[in-house]
C-alpha cells in the first residue's frame, strides 16, 4: 500500500522566505488570470518552484491546461497509472485544513494550514484556548525560543511537535513549533523563529525543486522511479529596447536556451538538437504587425559535453519596425524539433 507522500519542514522553510517576495512580484500578472488558471496558482503557491512559477504567469492562455497537466505529472509518484498520490494527498490536505483551522482566513491560507498541507498532521498538538502561560512549564530542550513567552502572553496557543524531521538529510531531529492567536480571530500566527531551528542558518540549503520533492518521497517509502529525467523546457528572454537607425529598429529580442535544458539525440558521437523560435508582435487591437521565425541546428561532439553543461544557445533578433508609443503583446515559441519539447511565452511590451 502506498503512503501518503509527506513534504517535510526543509521543504516547507525554503518555500516560505521565497514565497513572499515571488507573489508580490507576480500579482499584476496573477490579476489577468482566468478564474481556473487564478484558482490553480493559488493553491499550489506552496509547492510550485520559483522557475515554474514564472513559466505559468508567461504562458499564453492556451498552453496553461498543459502546464497543469505536466506540472502534476512531475510529482506523481507512481508514472504510469491512473492514479496521481501526490496531488491527491495535496488536495486533501487542504480541505482538511479548511475543516480543521477556522479563523479570519481560510484554513489553508493561515500558518497552521500551510505546515499541516506541507507535512502532514503533528505527532503532537497542545492546545491553550486560554492563553499561552502553560507553555513555561513545558519547555523543551532548546529551552523554548527566545521571546516565545513573551509573544504568546495570555493568548490562545497551540504548539506542534514533530519528531525526526529531516530524516531524508539524514539528520532525524524533534522540531516545535508555536503558534498564537494573537488578535483573538482564530488565525493562529506562527511564531517561532525558523532560523533558530536549524544551526548555521538557511543559506546553505537549495531552494524547492523536484529532485529534492522525489528525496521526500523515499522518506515516505515511496520507491517507484520518478520523473527526475524531466527537466523543465524554459528559455531566458529579454526585450531589448534601444533604437538603431542603421536597422529601423528600436526593439530587439534576446532569447537564450541553457543546453542542461535541452534532450538531444545522439548520432554517431555527436549530439544533435533542432531549434525552431517563432516570434509574433501584436498591437493593442491584437493586429499581428510583425512574425518571424528562425531554425538552428546544434551539432556537439558528445565527449565535450560536460564541459558545455554552462553554456547556452543564445539569439538576438532586432524587429525591423520602429514601434511608436503604446501597448503590445510578444508571443515567443521556442520548440526542439529533436525531442517533445516546447514552450510558448506571451509577454507585455509597453513603449
Amino acid at each position: 500500500m502506498i503512503k501518503e507522500p509527506r513534504l517535510t519542514l526543509l521543504f516547507s522553510f525554503c518555500l516560505f522566505f521565497i514565497l513572499a517576495g515571488l507573489l508580490r512580484e507576480a500579482m499584476p500578472q496573477v490579476k489577468k488570470l482566468d478564474k481556473g488558471s487564478k484558482d490553480f496558482y493559488e493553491h499550489v503557491q506552496y509547492i510550485i518552484t520559483e522557475e515554474e512559477s514564472r513559466i505559468f504567469l508567461e504562458l499564453p492562455p492556451a498552453s496553461r491546461s498543459r502546464f497543469i497537466e505536466e506540472f502534476w505529472l512531475r510529482r506523481d509518484p507512481t508514472p504510469g497509472t491512473e492514479r496521481n498520490e501526490f496531488k491527491e494527498a495535496y488536495y486533501k490536505r487542504i480541505e482538511e485544513a479548511n475543516h480543521l483551522f477556522r479563523g479570519a482566513r481560510p484554513g489553508w491560507r493561515q500558518d497552521r494550514g500551510r505546515f499541516y498541507i506541507l507535512f502532514g498532521p503533528p505527532n503532537e498538538r497542545r492546545t491553550n484556548p486560554m492563553g499561552g502561560r502553560t507553555i513555561e512549564a513545558g519547555r523543551d530542550h532548546r529551552e523554548m525560543l527566545e521571546g516565545t513567552i513573551a509573544a504568546t502572553g495570555e493568548k490562545a496557543t497551540e504548539i506542534w511537535t514533530y519528531y525526526s524531521l529531516f530524516s531524508s538529510l539524514n539528520r532525524p531531529q524533534t522540531v516545535q513549533l508555536v503558534f498564537v492567536d494573537s488578535d483573538g480571530t482564530g488565525d493562529y500566527r506562527l511564531v517561532t523563529n525558523l532560523d533558530q531551528l536549524l544551526p548555521g542558518g538557511l543559506d546553505s540549503l537549495l531552494k524547492p525543486n523536484l529532485e529534492f520533492t522525489h528525496e521526500v518521497y523515499k522518506e515516505e517509502d515511496l520507491r517507484s522511479k520518478p520523473y527526475l529525467h524531466w527537466i523543465i523546457f524554459n528559455f531566458e528572454w529579454e526585450l531589448i529596447k534601444v533604437k538603431d537607425k542603421a536597422t529601423d529598429s528600436n526593439l530587439s529580442i534576446r532569447v537564450a536556451l541553457p543546453y542542461i535544458k535541452i534532450l538531444f539525440r545522439s548520432v554517431e558521437g555527436h549530439l544533435m538538437a533542432e531549434l525552431r523560435l517563432d516570434i509574433r508582435i501584436q498591437d493593442s487591437s491584437d493586429r499581428t504587425i510583425w512574425e518571424h521565425s528562425l531554425t538552428d541546428t546544434l551539432d556537439i561532439r558528445s565527449e565535450f559535453s560536460k564541459e558545455r553543461r554552462d553554456e547556452k544557445w543564445e539569439k538576438i533578433t532586432p524587429v525591423p519596425l520602429m514601434l511608436m508609443k503604446g501597448k503590445y503583446s510578444v508571443y515567443l515559441r521556442l520548440e526542439n524539433k529533436s525531442a517533445n519539447q516546447s514552450i510558448d511565452k506571451l509577454l507585455p511590451l509597453k513603449i
